[in-house]
């Protein structure tokens, strides 16, 4: 909501509520001391077929000063009634005021000075269901409707009135007064149910364990409860758990794959942790529209509907991340719930570590995954992220709550997992997960922070100090380590001389001149095999005597891929690890091939000398290896050809390299096939597809496409008339190739289904449309009733992948910035002016985004990162253009391959 709206809204207010004209004493980051705290009592009354809800809330709370002023939360709620009670009964009136609409902060004043002690606050207010996927929000399937809540980072401010701030850990007691012919679920088990009035029906739940308002959850519709077979006991679990899956109306069948592998998944994190799953029970719940992957709240997980929903039948990909995904938020079941951060600087306690325990457990549960190759991929992912000027630590201050949002990057989630990785690599798996078990114990039910759980860790190294500086060094500062390597051989002497500084792009604003505690674990090769070695680089520069017979063949300066760090090598010393590419680990072989692309990027090798080593990175078994990755080829197609004869000719040359390996796994997947075999085809085909001369490719995809709409035939949809890995590709090229028939029954199959997947395949492909009617219409389509909150950005971030259509989607996006800002996620919107950015490549661009938006985007939930951050992309891209415009490129292209 902005300003002007709340200010409206306080004038109806049916007690005295006025704006604070004592602005700058407001909370906008943690609140006082003065009052916190102790229990709560939650009433809701609900109804999905409603446009709003009403509640009531008394906080049990501990008044540590004498204070007349009483800071809370609540945003876009209507204050019908405040009082307080005192420890001996007396009940005071509080006047209400909206302190800060954005930010949600209420004002509470009593009538006279309060004295130390216990008290209550009690609450009664009405609010209308968010329509931003936060908070109590609402959602339409059909004739049906539900309601969702998603309280991280500040919607239960939203949803109630409420100290939200994760430091306060309180037991909640919970009570959802629904209509008779609806269902109601939340964090605990239902211990009871009333009949309050003609309709309507009052369930109470049984007293949370201490959580704080970002872990609260309900949900309220005519939802499907499949009751699964109970997680049976174990060595650490002495009592069976309950285990539910929740899914909309006619659905819930579609939940068995989620459920049938869930108990595994519990059972190996509580071996793991030596800790029994720490609440009553556990629901997985499919909610219809979501603005993230999912969310762990405590014993009531939600998750994108495409995530549990059939994912037996779902592509390859989709499959892998359902496992992910919930390994992720069982995860947070003890890294977040059993032991919380106490404020947002520290989100990294939580996400580094499901991010990290994902490969962790699914190492044993799925090898066939191969998720270290993922986790290293994610750090790698990261470094882009991490090697901007304006890049955020892992442990990042967080001030206020324009900053909050900010918190949830990639560099909290990828890279603190990448760092995470690399310790336990440097200090050994069982160290590692012993120091963890005894973070856990000490702090469970409770809070601790990044230098808790550091100390921690530390102190089962060999060296404790030093082990916690560098960690510190990784989590305090932001940057990628860049490490430079020269091997020197003498006599029977081998030294590696290592130089560290923090790699930056071409055209950084950022000083170089930075140091880490760097975990460095080399490998060489040795008679007829190879050693590995580590030391931890304190200084710029030091020398690692290596444990060698004689001089090595070749070493690689990040074994396995386990560093967090970039790496370069002096030029003889790179020649002969090229030459021994074959033998390398697929890890090593990856971050080789990071290197290149982190030399061409900070203008050290050639576009012409990149590309010259596509041909041996191509011919590599593991996917990751052999197609390229981060968007390079297509920056350089976009950006560095000429003229389209130029880019006619690289097209040429990528197929020419790619499309054998295609070729040699075939179109159709092989019965029975294993996942790399189906993920890599899927690589090779995003990669090709998009290019005019693979035009076979094309052609066949979108046969496929147009077999899926049914518009050869009798116009139905026949979604299995296409491989799942493939249903995606397939439509939109159905829909770039064809016209308004294709289009037309897209756009009919769209308003006939409510599968989340399908629709978003569905919306992929409108986007996808050429024709200028047709892209009007979609822009059309993306505007109107008829999508969900997450799917409003389908359309025109589909279009703005495409070159010839990014200049008319931007126009269009920025003259309705305001209706797809109010209509999209709220924890999307602040990345919109970053959508807009795409394809921009000039000073001149980046001015004139952030003269745009800066005022814009100054008081929104991480706004202004996110345009620092898309203003300083583009300032990148102008330098990278104008360096690898000037070096030309085109030689490779007429090379062999």
């Amino acid at each position: 909501m902005r300003r002007a709206a709340a200010v409206l809204l306080s004038l109806c207010l049916a007690i005295a509520v006025h704006a604070s004209d004592a602005v700058s004493e407001v909370p906008l980051g943690p609140l006082p001391r003065s009052v916190v705290p102790e229990r709560y009592a939650l009433e809701l009354r609900l109804d999905a077929d409603a446009e709003d809800f009403s509640g009531k809330v008394a906080i049990d709370v501990a008044v540590n000063d004498a204070v007349d002023t009483l800071w809370l939360h609540g945003r876009n709620l209507e204050i019908d009634s405040a009082t307080l009670t005192t420890a001996d009964g007396e009940t005071l009136p509080l006047k209400a005021s909206v302190a800060h609409a954005e930010a949600g902060v209420l004002k509470l004043v009593a009538p006279t000075t309060l004295a130390p002690g216990k008290a209550r606050i009690t609450l009664t207010y009405r609010a209308k269901y968010d329509l931003q996927l936060q908070g109590a929000y609402r959602v339409k399937v059909g004739d049906d409707a539900y309601v969702v809540t998603q309280m991280e980072p500040l919607g239960a401010r939203n949803a109630f009135p409420a100290f939200d701030e994760p430091a306060f850990k309180t037991p909640w007691d919970v009570s959802l007064v629904v209509p008779d012919g609806q269902t109601a679920v939340a964090n605990t088990a239902q211990i009871g149910i009333d009949k309050v009035q003609d309709g309507w029906k009052k369930l109470r739940f049984a007293t949370t364990e201490r959580l704080p308002t970002y872990l609260i959850a309900f949900a309220v519709g005519p939802w499907d409860i499949v009751e699964w077979q109970d997680i049976p006991p174990n060595a650490v679990r002495a009592e069976p758990l309950t285990l539910r899956g929740i899914a909309p109306k006619g659905r819930g069948a579609e939940l068995r794959y989620a459920l049938e592998h869930t108990a595994a998944q519990v059972a190996a994190l509580e071996d793991f942790f030596a800790l029994p799953y720490p609440f009553d029970k556990l629901d997985i719940l499919a909610a219809p529209d979501f603005s993230f992957g999912a969310m762990e709240n405590a014993g009531l997980i939600v998750y994108r509907e495409s995530l549990l929903l059939g994912v037996d039948t779902a592509p390859t990909a989709l499959r892998q991340a359902y496992w992910a995904t919930h390994t992720h938020e069982l995860s947070h079941q003890w890294f977040g719930n059993l032991v919380t951060m106490p404020w947002w600087d520290d989100l990294w306690l939580n996400e580094s570590f499901a991010s990290w325990m994902e490969a962790r457990i699914l190492r044993e549960l799925k090898p066939e995954f191969h998720v270290e190759r993922e986790l290293l991929e994610g750090g790698l992912h990261a470094m882009t992220e991490d090697s901007l000027a304006t890049a955020r630590r892992i442990h990042e201050p967080v001030h206020d709550y324009t900053t909050v949002q900010s918190a949830f990057d990639g560099i909290t989630y990828a890279k603190g997992a990448a760092v995470l990785s690399m310790f336990e690599n440097y200090l050994g798996p069982q160290r590692f997960r012993d120091a963890i078990r005894l973070h856990m114990r000490k702090f469970a039910r409770g809070s601790a922070t990044s230098g808790d759980l550091m100390r921690t860790i530390a102190a089962h190294s060999d060296d404790a100090s030093r082990v916690q500086q560098a960690f510190a060094s990784f989590t305090d500062q932001p940057g990628v380590p860049m490490l430079r390597a020269q091997l020197h051989c003498k006599a029977d002497r081998a030294t590696l001389a290592l130089t560290q500084t923090r790699y930056l792009p071409l055209g950084s604003t950022a000083s170089a001149d930075v140091r880490w505690g760097l975990p460095v674990c080399v490998r060489y090769a040795a008679g007829s095999g190879t050693r590995r070695q580590c030391t931890l680089l304190t200084e710029a520069s030091g020398d690692m005597v290596l444990e060698a017979d004689a001089c090595p063949a070749w070493v690689h300066p990040n074994a396995e891929g386990a560093g967090y760090y970039r790496f370069a090598l002096a030029a003889q010393d790179q020649k002969a690890l090229a030459a021994a590419f074959a033998s390398l680990d697929a890890g090593e072989q990856r971050v080789f091939a990071d290197s290149l692309a982190a030399a061409w990027g900070s203008g050290l090798l050639s576009t012409d000398g990149f590309l010259a080593a596509l041909p041996m990175l191509s011919k590599a078994q593991d996917r990751l290896v052999s197609v390229p990755r981060q968007g390079t080829l297509t920056w350089m197609r976009d950006h560095l050809p000429v003229d389209d004869a130029q880019r006619d000719a690289f097209d040429r040359w990528v197929v020419a390299i790619y499309r054998p390996r295609l070729d040699a796994l075939g179109l159709d997947p092989a019965p029975g096939e294993d996942d790399e075999r189906s993920l890599l085809r899927q690589d090779l085909i995003n990669l090709l597809a998009p290019l005019p001369p693979a035009r076979e490719l094309r052609d066949a995809l979108a046969r496929r496409g147009r077999a899926v709409l049914g518009v050869d035939g009798d116009g139905a949809l026949r979604p299995d008339a296409a491989p799942a890995d493939q249903r995606g590709m397939a439509l939109q090229l159905a829909a770039e190739l064809g016209g308004v028939r294709e289009f037309d029954a897209i756009e009919r199959h769209l308003a006939a289904t409510e599968d989340a997947r399908l629709r978003r395949e569905l919306l992929y492909a409108l986007g996808s449309a050429r024709m200028p009617a047709l892209v009007e219409r979609a822009r059309a389509i993306a505007l109107g009733d008829g999508l969900r909150a997450g799917e409003t950005a389908s359309i025109p971030l589909t279009q703005m992948e495409m070159p010839d259509l990014r200049d008319g989607t931007r126009t269009w996006m920025r003259t309705n910035f305001e209706t797809l800002f109010a209509k999209m996620p709220a924890v999307w919107a602040p990345h919109l002016p970053g959508f807009e950015a795409s394809g921009l490549c000039s000073a001149g661009d980046a001015d004139a985004l952030h003269a745009q938006y800066a005022t814009r985007m100054k008081d929104v939930e991480g706004g202004a990162l996110a345009l620092a951050q898309a203003v300083e992309g583009i300032r990148l891209c102008a330098a990278r253009l104008a360096h690898h415009r000037a070096a030309g490129f085109g030689a490779a292209l007429n090379a062999d391959s």
